[in-house]
């Protein structure tokens, strides 16, 4: 009998508080969800920088990319330029509710943690699909280069 009473009382927790604590942990953990995409928005420019590095040699190298290495990079840049727009925004976003007091903006904050934490989520999936990548070309196919070339030997004409 015990027991089917705690698993009631479970799921009606799980129905009834998990929706009210959600909402709340935005507004208590703003701060941290806003530094969190930062910090991932920073890690993902650095993967994407290593990448870039990886290609470029590889294109001097004559080796052909794959195909997926660009399109992750564009996907890296369209990111990297969109979250960071959204944290130049937050910096001018209004803090508090009303001119002069330093009540803070409940429905602000709440908005922009929660979209700072979905943000978060892409960033960091975004870069775990740039870890997957191991190798940017494949050395077997070479691309070739051709430069045509004069060259003069003294006494031959």
């Amino acid at each position: 009998m015990v027991e089917i009473v705690v698993s009631v009382a479970a799921k009606v927790s799980e129905y009834l508080v998990d929706p009210v604590v959600r909402p709340l942990g935005y507004l208590f953990n703003y701060r941290t969800n806003i530094e969190d995409l930062s910090q991932q928005v920073e890690k993902l420019r650095d993967a994407r920088d290593r990448q870039q590095h990886s290609v470029d040699e590889a294109k001097r190298n004559g080796h052909v990319i794959f195909d997926d290495v660009p399109k992750w990079l564009t996907r890296a840049d369209g990111f990297i330029q969109d979250a960071s727009k959204f944290l130049e925004d937050e910096k001018a976003a209004p803090k508090s509710c009303l001119i002069g007091l330093m009540c803070p903006n409940l429905k602000s904050r709440y908005q922009l943690s929660r979209a700072a934490r979905k943000k978060a989520g892409v960033a960091d999936k975004i870069h775990g699909d740039g870890l997957q990548i191991e190798k940017v070309s494949s050395a077997g196919d070479k691309i070739c280069t051709f430069r045509s070339f004069t060259i003069k030997i003294g006494g031959f004409e």
